[in-house]
C-alpha cells in the first residue's frame, strides 16, 4: 500500500515540524513552503507523525490501495478519516525523540 501526501500551500507557514518527524520525505522549497520529496523516504509512522505535528493541518495523508482507491473514499470497509479542524488542539504522543531542554 502506497501513500499519497497533499500539502494545502494555502496553509502551511513553513515551521518546518514536518522536517523534523519525516526528514527523508518533506523538505522546505524556495518559498519556504513544505514540498514532498520522497513520499516513501520514512516509514509510514513517521510520516503521519508528521501530519499530525503540523501547526495549521496542512499535510494530508491517505493510503493508496493498489486499485488507485485511497481510505478517503471509504471502499476499504472502513469509515474515512476525520480531520480535526484548523486550529483545535490534538495530544501528540513523543515518539521517543531525545530533546536537548528534556529533564526526565
Amino acid at each position: 500500500m502506497a501513500l499519497r501526501i497533499v500539502i494545502d500551500r494555502d496553509r502551511c507557514v513553513g515551521s518546518g515540524n514536518c522536517l523534523y518527524w519525516a526528514p527523508a520525505t518533506f523538505d522546505l522549497g524556495d518559498d519556504g513552503i513544505s514540498v514532498v520529496v520522497d513520499p516513501g523516504g520514512d516509514d509510514e509512522d513517521r510520516i503521519r507523525v508528521a501530519e499530525e505535528g503540523c501547526p495549521t493541518r496542512a499535510i494530508t495523508v491517505d493510503s493508496v490501495h493498489r486499485n488507485g482507491q485511497d481510505d478517503r473514499d471509504g471502499q476499504d470497509g472502513h469509515a474515512p478519516a476525520s480531520r480535526a479542524p484548523y486550529g483545535a488542539q490534538e495530544k501528540i504522543e513523543d515518539q521517543g525523540s531525545s530533546h536537548a531542554d528534556r529533564t526526565d
